[in-house]
């Protein structure tokens, strides 16, 4: 017995439809309990039917179909399984040799792209250094996503300018350059002559001596203004010190590195 409860015994068998998707011509219902409105709610109660599907009746011609049904070959199962796993395996193969040709056509083109902006990026460079007066010449080459040009010149010390300023403000452009070109991504160093390498030793020397004078005097030192890149050198070499701190402080192109006590 299967009872459904609403407000009315309409509502009541339109939920048993409802739940058993039967349509009104499949169902038989009794009512077992009949609603009751109450007073004011007391006393009030909800209509309750039993709700069952009809019984039908199996004809000799059902089972007679049936049976024939039971008794009839199948259609190779076992082959068409058979066929439809090689069919997904072999598009499977398939569309994981396109993804890797795929892959290796986008890594190649991307880095043939490379090539060409960096290319590029070289005449351009080469033309800011003709224009300065600077008999040079220049060499790239690129490692990942990082791209180093190397000057050849006799007028080293014009190149590189007091302090750096004519090489990093050149190095400046040509990110500016590859990022207007949209190869953000790639990183340019500018050098000549391993001026990088020394300036790198330049300024450990120059944080280690400054550090020593801070914890000395007890007073914070303001290095000279530097790019980002040379500041970060200055923060990595002191990150460690049990003695003093660093942080930058100012606004570009002026920003500088202060060492001051822990």
């Amino acid at each position: 017995m299967t009872v459904f409860k609403g407000d009315t015994v309409e509502a009541a068998i339109e939920a048993g439809l409802k739940a058993l998707s039967l349509t009104r011509t499949e169902i038989e219902t009794t009512v077992q309990v009949t609603p009751r409105r109450g007073f004011f709610g007391i006393g009030a109660r909800q209509a309750e039917v039993d709700v069952t599907a009809k019984q039908t009746e199996t004809t000799h011609s059902d089972v007679q179909a049936t049976a024939a049904a039971a008794t009839e070959p199948q259609a190779q199962p076992m082959n068409r399984t058979t066929t439809e796993t090689t069919t997904e395996t072999t598009t499977e193969e398939t569309t994981e040799t396109e993804a890797s040709t795929i892959e290796f056509e986008t890594e190649a083109t991307s880095k043939k792209s490379y090539a060409e902006v960096v290319a590029e990026l070289k005449d351009y460079l080469d033309e800011i250094v003709a224009q300065l007066g600077i008999d040079a010449t220049s060499t790239t080459e690129i490692k990942h996503r990082q791209v180093t040009v190397n000057f050849n010149t006799e007028a080293e010390g014009l190149l590189i300018g007091k302090h750096g300023r004519t090489i990093n403000a050149m190095q400046s452009l040509a990110q500016v350059y590859l990022n207007h070109k949209r190869f953000s991504k790639l990183v340019v160093t500018l050098d000549v002559a391993n001026y990088r390498s020394r300036r790198i030793d330049t300024l450990t020397r120059l944080a280690e001596n400054m550090a020593r004078e801070v914890v000395a005097t007890g007073k914070p030192v303001y290095l000279d203004p530097m790019p980002s890149f040379e500041r970060k050198q200055i923060h990595a070499v002191l990150a460690n010190n049990d003695h003093v701190m660093t942080y930058s402080a100012g606004s570009e192109p002026k920003r500088a590195v202060v060492i001051s006590p822990r």
